[in-house]
């Protein structure tokens, strides 16, 4: 290893790592549907909000839809999503909405294009297109920076920039922890490192006493383990988009939005309410 190989090491290993807190949902009296990866798929997901709205319906108090994060990316509509997104609700419920990697990602190249342009590769070209920006990667990557970002400028608002800009890193309702990918287990609730929220970069165990309720992992099913419970089902690929309901005194609850829609009980998911 050169000298300049360690002295990069250090400097890594140096680095100061991004801690952030983590607000509380409060009061938490009616029911809250955390939503999986959607990645730019606006049918499946004004599908999945219908059937949640009418689920809500049964409950005394208005309802909360989360969304886990990576709302961009991959699918055709990440545009069309973000302004669905932020229009209200038909009725008295909200919505909040996480930080994914595919959001932290977007806003790094937006930043600074020619640094980030690895985004362009995993999704970015596809939410690029979705503002009417349909140049090829290749054409993109050859672009002077000044015409980049007039490019840039003029396509994506900026009310959907500062919605990217005010997502949430993470969110606890009751005793669980909402987070795009991951928590870390040694990390107060106060100060868990961004990286490990959204990339989860330190594993899937949330803070003691808590379970973890996460996307980012691509599983067939909804992926429930003894601390955590994985909703993504890949929806830009599989056509299936998962939400999980969670409510005072009632079991967890899936919803999968597919071609045949269907609800069913979380009954591999074994701990009390």
């Amino acid at each position: 290893m050169t000298i300049l190989q360690r002295l990069l090491r250090l400097a890594k290993r140096s680095a100061p790592v991004e801690s952030v807190g983590i607000p509380t949902l409060d009061p938490f009296d009616g029911p809250v549907y955390a939503v999986g990866d959607v990645h730019g798929c606006l049918s499946l997901y004004t599908e999945l909000e219908a059937a949640i709205l009418q689920d809500s319906a049964h409950f005394d108090s208005p309802a909360t839809i989360i969304l886990l994060g990576d709302m961009v990316d991959r699918g055709t509509q990440s545009a069309q999503v973000i302004d669905h997104l932020m229009r209200r609700l038909p009725v008295a419920a909200k919505r909040l909405c996480l930080m994914g990697n595919h959001e932290a990602m977007m806003l790094r190249y937006l930043a600074n294009p020619q640094a980030h342009a690895d985004w362009l590769h995993v999704g970015g070209y596809e939410t690029l297109a979705s503002y009417g920006l349909g140049l090829d990667i290749s054409t993109l990557m050859a672009m002077s920076a000044r015409k980049l970002q007039q490019a840039l400028s003029a396509h994506l608002p900026e009310d959907h920039l500062q919605f990217l800009r005010d997502l949430l890193p993470a969110i606890r309702v009751g005793p669980y922890l909402l987070a795009h990918a991951g928590a870390d287990a040694t990390a107060p609730l106060a100060a868990q490192p961004l990286q490990a929220l959204i990339w989860g970069s330190a594993g899937r165990v949330p803070p003691e006493g808590l379970t973890l309720v996460h996307g980012h992992f691509i599983t067939d099913q909804p992926d429930c383990g003894p601390n955590s419970i994985g909703i993504d089902t890949g929806a830009y690929a599989t056509g299936r988009l998962t939400a999980l309901r969670l409510a005072s005194g009632h079991r967890p609850a899936v919803f999968t939005i597919r071609q045949d829609s269907a609800f069913q009980d979380l009954k591999v998911y074994g701990s009390s309410p």
